[in-house]
């Protein structure tokens, strides 16, 4: 791992990804990780109240109806985020250094999760030709007619979720690959290129 301060300053002259000469600064905001017990607790709260969203006979309430659970679910995970927004150190650095391949990778996600939030209002446009007159109608839905119900009703939300997690990963210190140091006051790299943590540290490459 490779600690630098939270403004290193001009000694640095490549990217911390790839190790490039820098052509283009930008303003990054470093997060520090979220620590492992909420991390857990999160994977707790999604498995023992939403797996039973989708499988009725994994229900453990007295209330067999799913909205008890999703209601609990959506108030552990805010009380997750709230947690995690407290805990957070955030360290804002108005000059991070980046090389042409940090543009194109954020380029690239950028335009991923542009794609993906563009189709979310497209896919939920499906539920009028696709599922409301399943809704509608009286007869049995055939194992096809199902399966694309489903996908259309799903897919808004896989759509949504996978352009949020792109758009985190666009961010300027998620491509510089660093997280904020508990202390506040630097930035933790695990594996940066070895031409960046040579010119932090002075050795051949990361320091342990």
């Amino acid at each position: 791992m490779v600690v630098v301060p939270a403004q290193p300053g001009d000694r640095i002259s490549v990217c911390s990804r790839h190790g490039n000469p820098v052509t283009c600064t930008a303003s990054a905001r470093f997060r520090s990780r979220p620590p492992v017990w909420l991390q857990a607790a999160v994977v707790v709260i999604v498995v023992a109240f939403g797996l039973p969203v989708a499988y009725p006979e994994a229900r453990y309430l007295d209330d067999p109806d799913p909205e008890l659970y999703l209601l609990i679910l959506g108030a552990g995970l805010f009380a997750a985020w709230l947690t995690h927004n407290i805990m957070v150190k955030i360290i804002d650095v108005p000059a991070w250094g980046f090389c042409p391949a940090c543009q194109a990778r954020r380029a690239n996600l950028v335009t991923a999760a542009t794609v993906c939030l563009v189709l979310v209002p497209v896919s939920c446009a499906l539920w009028v030709p696709v599922v409301l007159p399943e809704q509608l109608g009286d007869d049995e839905l055939s194992t096809l007619a199902e399966i694309v119900r489903w996908a259309v009703v799903v897919a808004p939300a896989v759509f949504a979720i996978a352009g949020v997690v792109l758009s985190a990963y666009a961010r300027w210190a998620v491509v510089a690959g660093g997280v904020a140091g508990r202390d506040g006051t630097t930035v933790e790299f695990r594996r940066p290129a070895a031409q960046f943590a040579q010119q932090v540290t002075g050795q051949a490459g990361p320091a342990e």
